[in-house]
């Protein structure tokens, strides 16, 4: 044999013995942000629903709704202030 056939010969071996050790291991496709990520989702999404529910101009359909007391002299009304809250007042005649 000669010197070049001898080389390649081990050459050939040594990579062949290094494809056989070197076995390719499973993915480890676990991240660990994602289950935080969908319940932090969850809660504001939650959060941004009920604070669009409960704002806005249609949450009251009137401006003023009147409650009476039949025995006395007095009512109770909601008026709306300035800046868009509303409060109850008594209001006796």
């Amino acid at each position: 044999m000669t010197r070049t056939k001898l080389l390649s010969l081990v050459t050939a071996a040594a990579v062949g013995i290094g494809a056989l050790t070197a076995t390719p291991q499973p993915a480890n496709a676990v991240v660990w942000w994602v289950v935080p990520a969908i319940v932090g989702g969850a809660v504001l999404g939650v959060g941004v629903g009920a604070a669009a529910a409960n704002s806005g101009p249609w949450a009251y359909a009137y401006d003023r709704d009147v409650y009476v007391q039949p025995t006395a002299a007095c009512h109770i009304e909601r008026q709306r202030m300035d800046d868009g809250r509303l409060r109850r007042v008594r209001v006796c005649d």
